[in-house]
């Protein structure tokens, strides 16, 4: 379970915070995840429970820093999966934290990493307890 509180204030700015975002890229769904696979927000629907999706989104991504350091790499950035109806782009947010984002079709937005990291620094601005986290995942 994760180690920090978040209080009413700071869930109603990360939730405004990933609703803007959630609007401007046309995603159907996005959460916050911890990375023991708590869901600490989400916003938009995909009509199932979701909390399966973030226990499953933890350990793949969890899997590619794996191969990312099996492969020479300090750490693989986000993790993406491409299917006819739906794709995913998992990322984190500091140590301890992803962002889970679902979208319609074939194809992930153009600039996806750059929005994403927009994203990232603004939720990391808004609830400080975000980079306080002591559960981070060892590397």
């Amino acid at each position: 379970m994760s180690d920090f509180t978040v209080y009413t204030d700071d869930a109603d700015r990360v939730r405004r915070l990933m609703q803007a975002y959630l609007t401007n890229v046309k995603a159907d769904y996005i959460m916050l995840v911890h990375r023991d696979g708590s869901v600490i927000s989400e916003v938009g629907s995909i009509g199932m429970d979701t909390t399966p999706l973030a226990v499953l989104s933890t350990a793949s991504f969890g899997s590619a820093r794996q191969i990312g350091t099996m492969l020479g790499e300090a750490e693989f950035k986000s993790v993406s999966y491409t299917g006819e109806k739906r794709s995913i782009y998992i990322a984190p947010v500091e140590d301890a934290l992803l962002l889970v984002q679902i979208f319609s079709g074939n194809k992930l937005p153009n600039r996806i990493e750059d929005y994403n990291k927009l994203l990232v620094e603004k939720l990391v601005e808004a609830v400080p307890a975000f980079t306080q986290n002591t559960s981070k995942i060892r590397r």
